[in-house]
């Protein structure tokens, strides 16, 4: 990672040794992860609260109530497979050969004890394998809060630090999806929130006036269909060329397990992951509604054509333009 992309990621860290927890908390912080540190007995269970992952940090000689950490790794992998495991061999005695092939697949990402040269390179290579340029992470921030203070102009609304996951786990109930193409990318944009929330954010009055009441789940999807629209409006006039675009006509399939709340883009590398809250300025006390936004780059992407793009553009205005589907 670098200091031009502004991003971070969430770790599981389950560390036991204490001098090993302060090196490798300090080395989180200057690799921009966020340690989320827990035992082996509440590893599964942080799983489960957290769905915006980027990896597990994990010591091999880690004490657990049943088996030992490679098991849990194991565990760890089942549940959430797309998550990068980083374990580290307690002595340069640990040699791979002591790992089956299995155990292999599960902790693709071995280093040992004291070589954070090795750590870095791993979490280079395996968490922060997309650079996204910082005008480009901002720029989609802020016209994002634009669109959002746009659709809901009573509420507060606050964009968190952007990071990248890997986890492929959708949060909340209700989803958009939209399609993003410019002469440097292609991929998808998606918006996801709580049902229950997002009812609860417009009977405050987060919305127009009338926008509220008893709201059936239709209603909901519209809404926040709308303002997938008009965030990808403020998108296309932004970053999309009046040229012609590629004629590349590649695709992949888009896997959707409803059960699981599981989607899958047919690549493993990192996605823009951004967070807003939405509050009540009048309520400081009520929680605020999330909306998480996701941008993934999965059929095309570049930085230096972006940057070429960005070189070369001029600063667009509203079109006057409006966009349905």
């Amino acid at each position: 990672m670098t200091d031009n992309t502004l991003l971070e990621a969430k770790v599981l860290l389950l560390e036991h040794d204490p001098e090993q927890y302060q090196i490798l908390s300090e080395f989180c912080q200057s690799m921009g992860l966020m340690a989320l540190p827990r035992s082996a007995s509440d590893a599964l269970a942080t799983l489960a609260m957290h769905k915006d992952l980027g990896g597990v940090l994990l010591a091999d000689d880690l004490p657990c109530d049943e088996g030992d950490a490679l098991q849990l790794a194991r565990a760890i992998h089942k549940l959430r497979p797309e998550l990068p495991i980083f374990l580290r061999r307690s002595s340069e005695g640990d040699s791979d050969s002591e790992l089956t092939p299995a155990q292999q697949l599960v902790v693709r990402h071995r280093w040992v004890t004291g070589d954070l040269v090795q750590l870095r390179a791993a979490i280079e290579h395996a968490i922060f394998s997309l650079s996204y340029p910082r005008s480009l992470v901002q720029g989609i921030s802020d016209l994002t809060c634009e669109s959002l203070v746009a659709m809901f102009p009573n509420a507060k609304v606050l964009a968190e630090s952007p990071y990248v996951v890997h986890d492929r786990i959708i949060h909340g109930e209700v989803s958009t999806l939209i399609p993003i193409e410019s002469t440097w990318c292609r991929g998808y944009m998606m918006l996801q929130t709580e049902e229950n929330a997002l009812r609860q954010g417009l009977i405050q009055g987060f919305s127009y006036e009338g926008v509220g009441g008893d709201l059936n789940f239709r209603e909901l999807n519209n809404m926040l269909g709308e303002t997938t629209n008009l965030i990808w409006g403020a998108f296309k006039n932004r970053y999309i060329p009046p040229q012609e675009l590629s004629k590349q006509q590649t695709q992949v399939p888009i896997v959707i397990n409803h059960a699981h709340k599981y989607i899958s883009f047919g690549s493993q590398d990192p996605q823009l992951c951004l967070r807003y809250q939405l509050s009540d300025p009048a309520r400081p006390g009520m929680p605020p509604l999330v909306i998480v936004q996701r941008v993934i780059f999965n059929l095309h992407w570049s930085p230096e054509e972006f940057a070429d793009f960005e070189a070369h553009a001029t600063k667009a205005g509203p079109t006057g333009e409006l966009d349905l589907f």
